[in-house]
């Protein structure tokens, strides 16, 4: 990509990188089993997450690294991929065969994949605000029913447990940012714009995840097998009982969309290493 082009889209840019960060995550997070000390192993996950985007921008593109730009990004689609039609199936349409579930996800990814970036980049702009609006509208919502001892720290943990609270967000955020740091500079943006919508993602998720905690308190909202949804469902608008967690969909189906396609053009990207 020419730099005047990575010049013009360096807002969508900043929407693609902070909905990349969402993804899947955002559906299941905080995850089974977490305790107390889950969300420091949030905040330590991020700060990892950033090392390793500095890391991996600075490797050379090669045959090497762009095998292993495939491999993640194969990890991150299916990753991503399979915990929406997991979320839709059993959240949404359980008497629903998966395979028509399924079928709609596949077709968007190929109408995709026979675009080209600018595509993704205007679809993350056009979302980003949205997904913004949607997230800030329902922590204030919520925000009368928080209870701030749900995040309280009595003691230190040790080494096993810490470990255990902090592994689920090495996986899905922490990997992912290899890959986001890999298209990112593939695709010729400066990593300081790579990193402030990894800033701004990040923020926006640790949002959701203290939605859920300050709502339900981590041991309860360890147990739901989709913490923010089950929060956006207390809403309720007047005085009628009406569910809004509808919007929260858009979300899940825009982050994890953007983080599909991410790994879409980044195959794309490693194939022209290999394929003159």
């Amino acid at each position: 990509m020419k730099a005047n082009v990575s010049e013009f889209y360096k807002k969508h840019f900043l929407g693609l990188s902070a909905l990349f960060v969402l993804g899947n995550t955002v559906i299941t997070a905080p995850k089974t089993n977490a305790d107390q000390f889950n969300f420091l192993g949030f905040l330590v996950a991020g700060i990892i997450s950033l090392a390793v985007y500095f890391l991996v921008y600075l490797l050379p593109f090669n045959r090497i690294t762009a095998v292993m730009g495939c491999l993640l990004a194969l990890f991150c689609i299916g990753d991503a991929g399979i915990s929406f039609i997991r979320f839709i199936h059993n959240n949404l349409l359980p008497e629903t065969k998966p395979f028509f579930i399924v079928l709609p996800f596949i077709l968007v990814l190929t109408f995709i994949a026979f675009k080209t970036n600018e595509m993704l980049f205007k679809f993350s702009v056009v979302s980003f605000l949205p997904v913004v609006a949607v997230i800030l509208f329902f922590f204030f919502a919520t925000l009368k029913d928080f209870n701030i001892k749900n995040i309280f720290i009595y003691e230190l943990p040790n080494l096993e447990v810490f470990y255990k609270q902090t592994l689920p967000y090495i996986k899905s955020i922490a990997l992912p940012s290899a890959l986001l740091a890999f298209f990112s500079k593939t695709s010729g943006f400066k990593k300081g714009v790579s990193v402030s919508g990894f800033a701004i993602g990040f923020v926006l998720l640790g949002i959701t995840i203290l939605n859920s905690v300050l709502l339900f308190g981590i041991e309860f909202s360890g147990v739901l097998d989709y913490p923010y949804s089950s929060a956006g469902s207390t809403v309720t608008f007047g005085n009628l009982f009406t569910r809004m967690d509808g919007f929260l969909y858009f979300v899940y189906l825009a982050s994890c969309i953007v983080k599909c396609g991410v790994g879409i053009f980044a195959i794309k990207k490693s194939r022209n290493k290999f394929v003159p």
